[in-house]
């Protein structure tokens, strides 16, 4: 059985345009596309790397020599600046074919990179016949024009510094630098020019990558600048791969040039192409493919490459026997987002895939939908596809319920304790429910011993959020508790071990106390329930306490679970302000109003049966999510 990987289709599509310019699809290799670029000279191929990257045209364009590099090699960061293609010129001056796609791309400017004597002053007639301005940026040398050009380009960025007497390197930095809006300063092999020493030292730059071998750019010219960053290696062809792994994330390889590093008109005019989604150009030294690139397609996976120049620059067997190297996709993983309420949020370009040689890669993806909507909570599915690979990518967006509200709360500590702020608080989100975030105090979460009674206020703001609250903690002196049923004391104290003892129960005793099961005690009467301010849950099921009773509850804010099932309540007006119950049971009483439970948004258990009405229409804003109840709307 032939195997996937051996399996070449070829696509074959010839675009020929009044002979200018010729567009190919080359054989590819599993999913990899590729396609070629190329015209019958330098000129045309640059034409052709034109029309296919500025399709509705460019406001601007830079135009450089064809014939010579030392001037050329500057203009992708300018080409970069302003999204526009470089256009190679003749040393006569414009060729029809030339001025063709300059008339069509339509711009309004034009920069001409280099000198009158590598580009004619004819140019700028030529361009101002069609109404388009010039601006020529030149200096003496090419080190001078570099200059020039990169003052126009802006160094705030930071520079690339590269050797001033071969290309290579500067085809491998020119679309990173484009991107990066960073301009190109080639130098001398033996020390910087006279201007150039001048600038640079007086130069603050906040970034300065060399690119070139001790030999090509040495340290009399590495120690000017302050903590560069050192692109190595013993060829241009190792510093083109070790280049493309140091911007790493910031290059996307989805799609990669393919250009030979021995001619640079092909690279530098695909370096502007390159430069509007990222994409690297890899270099071969003819049609031999170094070592370092073959490992760096065996790391990562392309969709698509792009190649430049003519058959006889790069053959297409070299091309089928470098993709040969690109790994088959075996896994996919599903991924899972979790994001927030009206939280921006893109699906991915690319997911991790495991390939056959054992590597993980980003590889592109296309989604089944594109919008996406984070405006309202819920799970939503999405299924991609990936060029190359036969299953699919699922993708689970859970879009929680935002953050919306958060209460003040209270707490009581006893004279002369310490106290610790809540590291988290429960807030309200935009669907009712609750969930405990972590909270940043406005003070150090220990306080200090309170020795001085009274009411300390606390600032605190919920993490990743806008929400502030604010804690009232009540310090307070220590005294003794009157409770008027025998009952409820006595069953306070069994829990503290102390029923035998005739001692009365203090506030700080109570303060203790967050739960609280006060179950079948026969209770009327909730005199001294009102000082344990702490509580959280209170089980005051099966009592005989009538409506009255609750006032001595109303002022215990943090209780989240009240049972009050099996009692005499006619009236449950002090339960109004208990809003941060999710636990409620009034069941079995004799209530006729049940309008007090309005506010109490964040319920999620809630009995009513057994009163005397059966409207529960209060409970409407809330219905829907209430886990347990007894009752139907």
């Amino acid at each position: 059985m032939v195997s996937l990987r051996t399996i070449i289709t070829r696509i074959s599509i010839t675009l020929i345009s009044i002979g200018l310019f010729i567009l190919t699809f080359s054989p590819i290799v599993l999913a990899t596309v590729t396609t070629r670029l190329a015209g019958n000279d330098r000129y045309l191929t640059a034409i052709a790397v034109s029309q296919e990257g500025w399709t509705k045209g460019s406001e601007t364009i830079i135009l450089t020599t064809g014939q010579n590099y030392p001037d050329a090699l500057s203009a992708a960061p300018l080409a970069g600046k302003y999204s526009a293609p470089i256009l190679l010129v003749e040393a006569k001056g414009l060729d029809s074919e030339t001025l063709a796609e300059i008339k069509r791309l339509s711009p309004k400017k034009a920069y001409i990179v280099g000198g009158t004597g590598v580009i004619p002053s004819s140019v700028e007639s030529q361009l101002s016949s069609n109404g388009i301005s010039a601006v020529r940026l030149a200096g003496q040398d090419r080190y001078e024009t570099a200059m020039t050009v990169a003052r126009s380009v802006g160094m705030s960025k930071g520079i690339f510094i590269v050797p001033g007497q071969s290309f290579t390197d500067t085809l491998s930095v020119a679309p990173i630098a484009a991107a990066e809006g960073m301009p190109i300063i080639p130098v001398p092999s033996d020390d910087l020019t006279k201007s150039q020493k001048t600038y640079f030292q007086k130069a603050k730059l906040s970034r300065v990558i060399i690119v070139g071998s001790q030999k090509e750019i040495p340290n009399t010219i590495r120690n000017i600048f302050s903590s560069p960053e050192n692109i190595n290696g013993a060829d241009p062809y190792i510093r083109n791969i070790a280049l493309l792994e140091h911007f790493g994330e910031r290059i996307d390889t989805d799609m990669m040039f393919l250009a030979t590093g021995d001619k640079y008109p092909d690279a530098l005019a695909a370096a502007a192409y390159a430069k509007l989604n990222n994409h690297p150009i890899v270099l071969l030294s003819g049609n031999q493919i170094p070592s370092a690139l073959q490992s760096f397609f065996a790391k990562n996976y392309a969709d698509k490459i792009t190649i430049l120049g003519g058959e006889t620059i790069i053959s297409s067997a070299t091309v089928s026997r470098l993709t040969g190297q690109i790994p088959t996709i075996e896994k996919i993983e599903d991924i899972d987002v979790n994001v927030v309420e009206n939280q921006n949020y893109e699906l991915p370009g690319k997911v991790s895939a495991d390939t056959g040689n054992g590597n993980r890669v980003q590889v592109p993806v296309n989604w089944n939908l594109t919008n996406v909507s984070t405006d309202k909570a819920g799970t939503y599915y999405f299924t991609g596809t990936v060029n190359g690979y036969a299953g699919t990518v699922q993708l689970t967006l859970t879009v929680e319920a935002a953050p919306v509200k958060i209460d003040s709360f209270n707490a009581e500590i006893i004279q002369g304790k310490h106290y610790t702020l809540p590291e988290t608080v429960t807030v309200t989100l935009s669907d009712f429910s609750t969930k405990e975030m972590p909270v940043r105090w406005s003070t150090a979460p220990t306080v200090s011993i309170l020795n001085k009674v009274g009411t300390y206020t606390f600032q605190g703001t919920v993490e990743g959020t806008a929400l502030t609250t604010t804690l009232n903690l009540k310090v307070s002196e220590d005294k003794a508790i009157t409770f008027k049923n025998p009952s409820f004391e006595w069953a306070v104290k069994h829990m503290l071990g102390k029923q035998s003892s005739p001692q009365p129960l203090y506030l700080s005793e109570a303060l203790e106390f967050s739960n609280l099961d006060l179950n079948g005690y026969g209770i009327k009467d909730l005199t001294g329930l009102e000082v344990f301010t702490n509580l959280e849950s209170l089980n005051l099921e099966n009592n005989f306490l009538k409506g009255a009773q609750l006032s001595k509850i109303q002022n215990l804010t943090n209780l989240r679970y009240l049972n009050l099932k099996n009692n005499e309540l006619e009236q449950i007006s002090s339960l109004s302000g208990l809003t941060k119950l999710e636990f409620l049971d009034i069941s079995l009483n004799e209530i006729k109003d049940f309008s007090p439970v309005r506010d109490l948004i964040r319920l999620t258990s809630l009995y009513l049966k057994g009163n005397l009405v059966e409207d529960y229409s209060p409970s409407r804003l809330y219905y829907h999510q209430l886990k347990d109840k007894d009752f139907t709307l």
